[in-house]
């Protein structure tokens, strides 16, 4: 199985190791083959720089930045082209993009221009809740 993971989806899981988001990664990431792009990575470590990721957080929560290379350490990276429009936020194309270029089963992701779509090009797009379940499904 082949996903990619939207950007706010790795930084819900370093908040929140146990809910949903954190599940998929940390507890389920041996059931999957993470695809990633180099536009996804920029801008996962761009969103995790910011100001304000750090000033919301601090008091209650240490991003583990080691946890996460390894995690991405592990990462299929594909090439992806020009990236159409399809999403009505244009800065979610790099994501549809990416699990084209990796013939993805899944984009999680809790982005509602991203879900709104259902399913593209043979990728399914569901949110962390949905993926969750269907990876907690294939242990029983």
């Amino acid at each position: 199985m082949r996903i990619v993971l939207d950007t706010v989806v790795f930084v819900r899981s370093l908040i929140k190791p146990n809910n949903a988001c954190g599940r998929t990664i940390f507890l389920h990431g041996k059931k999957y083959r993470l695809v990633v792009s180099k536009p996804l990575l920029v801008e996962l470590f761009e969103v995790l720089k910011r100001p304000e990721i750090h000033s919301k957080f601090a008091s209650s929560v240490s991003i583990d930045y080691k946890q996460l290379l390894d995690f991405l350490s592990q990462a299929e990276v594909v090439e992806i082209g020009d990236i159409p429009n399809i999403s009505r936020d244009i800065k979610d194309n790099k994501f549809l993009e990416t699990a084209i270029a990796a013939r993805a089963d899944y984009l999680v992701s809790e982005d509602k221009d991203l879900l709104i779509l259902g399913k593209y090009r043979g990728t399914q797009i569901l949110t962390c809740r949905g993926f969750a379940d269907i990876l907690e499904s294939q242990g029983r």
